[in-house]
C-alpha cells in the first residue's frame, strides 16, 4: 500500500481483548481563472515551523504537501537558488512515509518499503544511506495467491525501509534542507491547512490556517500541489479555476482505493515468515492486501503487527465501526497469530487512509495548470503509484518551476 496520510480521516485505538492496556507550459495544458474565492477553513491544533525565514510572508514557490514529492520539489528549488515554504495540514512531514508507536511498539503504518529502479532515485537513496536513515529489508517477501497456496520469498531485487521506521527517508530529505532553512531560503510548516487560492498578477496567493485563530496570507511566484488529486482540484474549484477541459478530464480521471491498517500489539512473536511480511494475490477472496512483522523489520522491540487491507475491502467497510473492521481483520490473520488473539493481542489501533493507492496513474511526472502564476500537480498518481514515483514526480516538478519562474 503506499498510503498517504490524508487528515480528513484517523484513527480508533482499543485495547485487547483481554482487556490489558511561467516561461513555457507544458505541452496541451493551460489555465484560465476566474476571480478566486476562498472557502471556509479547518482548525489544525498545533503547529510547528522549520527555518529561519518562516515568519516571511512572500517565497518563490509555495509547495502543499510535506510528503516525499514536496520534500523532493523543495529540494530542486532550493538547488537552483529558489526560496521554498513546504507547508502540510499533518502534525509532522512524511506523508505516506507514516511510522506510529502504540507504547514501545513501533509500527511503519504507511508505505512499507520502496524500490530502486532509476539512477536518480538510486542516487537520493544512496546518499540516504550513507547518512545512515535507510537500509535494505529483503529482497521479496512470501506471497499468498488466490488459491491460497504460499510461495517462499525472495526475487533478487531489494527493498528498502528506513533504519527506525520508514519516517526516516522524509527526515533525511528535511536534514538536506537545514542549511536553507538556517539561511531564511527555505521554510517548512506543518499543521498548517491551505483554505483557499487566489491570484494577483502574475502571484499565487495562499491562505492558511495553523491554529492561531486568524487566517494567514502568503504570496509565491509559484504553487506546487502534492496531495490527493481530488485534494488539489478542491482547492482549484474553490478558487473558481477553470481548467481546459482535457486537463480537467485527465485529472478527473485519477481514481484512488482507501485502506485501512490495522495495528496490533502481541504478547509473543508472530508466526510471519522470514523476512516478516506477506503480500496477498489481489484476487484472493479474503480481506488483507499486506501483512508485516516490524519486529522482524527491525523497527520495533516488541512484536507489532501491521494489516493492510485490499481496496475492496476498504471500499466495502470503510464507514463501517472500526471495531467490526478490526475483528474481521484479526480473523483474516489468525494463522499468523501464535495463540488465540484474544489473549495475543494486547492492545489494537485502525487508521483508514482515504487516499492510499492510486488506481489510475498519469505517465506524465506532473502537470502543470497554470502558467501565470504557475501551478503544478504532483505527487505518487503521477510516474508511478510508488515511493520513487512520488519522489521523481517531486524532483520532474520543482526543476519545471524553478524554470518557469522569472529570473
Amino acid at each position: 500500500m503506499n498510503g498517504r496520510r490524508d487528515g480528513d480521516v484517523g484513527g480508533h485505538r482499543s485495547r485487547g481483548a483481554g482487556g490489558r492496556a511561467a516561461r513555457k507550459p507544458a505541452p496541451g495544458i493551460l489555465l484560465r481563472r476566474r476571480s478566486m474565492t476562498g472557502g471556509p477553513g479547518h482548525v489544525v491544533e498545533g503547529r510547528h515551523e522549520v527555518g529561519a525565514g518562516v515568519a516571511d510572508q512572500s517565497w518563490d514557490v509555495i509547495v502543499v504537501g510535506a510528503g516525499v514529492a514536496g520534500l523532493c520539489a523543495a529540494t530542486e528549488l532550493v538547488r537552483a537558488g529558489r526560496r521554498v515554504l513546504v507547508v502540510d495540514k499533518g502534525r509532522g512531514s512524511g506523508g505516506r512515509m507514516a511510522t506510529r508507536r502504540l507504547g514501545a511498539a513501533v509500527f511503519d503504518h504507511g508505505a512499507q518499503f520502496f524500490t530502486v529502479r532509476s539512477r536518480e532515485f538510486g542516487d537520493l537513496v544512496g546518499a540516504a544511506e550513507e547518512a545512515g536513515a535507510v537500509t535494505t529489508w529483503s529482497d521479496g517477501f512470501a506471497h499468498v495467491a488466490a488459491d491460497g497456496a504460499i510461495a517462499p520469498a525472495g526475487d533478487g531485487h531489494p527493498r528498502w525501509r528506513g533504519v527506525r521506521g520508514m519516517t526516516d527517508l522524509p527526515k533525511h530529505l528535511l536534514a538536506t534542507l537545514e542549511s536553507a532553512m538556517t539561511a531564511g531560503r527555505a521554510a517548512v510548516r506543518t499543521a498548517a491547512r491551505v483554505t483557499a487560492l487566489d491570484s494577483e498578477g502574475a502571484c499565487a496567493r495562499v491562505t492558511i490556517d495553523a491554529g492561531t485563530n486568524s487566517a494567514e496570507i502568503l504570496d509565491a511566484g509559484g504553487l506546487i500541489l502534492t496531495p490527493p488529486v481530488p485534494q488539489s482540484l478542491d482547492l482549484l474549484a474553490a478558487a473558481g479555476t477553470v481548467l481546459e477541459p482535457e486537463t480537467r478530464r485527465l485529472l478527473e480521471s485519477m481514481r484512488y482505493d482507501p485502506c485501512f491498517a490495522l495495528m496490533l500489539v502481541l504478547d509473543r512473536p508472530s508466526l510471519v515468515p522470514a523476512p516478516g511480511a506477506i503480500q496477498f494475490d489481489a484476487a484472493a477472496a479474503g480481506p488483507v492486501a499486506w501483512l508485516a512483522d516490524n519486529q522482524q523489520k527491525g523497527i520495533s522491540v516488541l512484536p507489532a503487527l501491521t494489516v493492510h487491507a485490499g481496496g475492496r475491502f476498504s471500499r466495502d467497510y470503510f464507514e463501517a465501526p472500526p471495531d467490526e473492521v478490526m475483528d474481521l481483520l484479526v480473523a483474516a490473520v489468525r494463522p499468523w497469530i501464535d495463540g488465540d488473539p484474544a489473549t495475543a493481542v494486547v492492545e489494537r489501533s485502525l487508521h483508514r487512509w482515504k487516499f492510499a493507492l492510486p488506481t489510475t496513474v498519469i505517465p506524465a511526472p506532473f502537470v502543470a495548470v497554470g502558467t501565470a502564476p504557475p501551478i503544478v500537480c504532483c505527487g505518487d498518481a503521477f510516474a508511478g503509484p510508488r515511493v520513487e514515483g512520488a519522489a521523481s514526480s517531486g524532483l520532474a516538478a520543482g526543476r519545471w518551476m524553478a524554470g518557469a519562474l522569472s529570473p
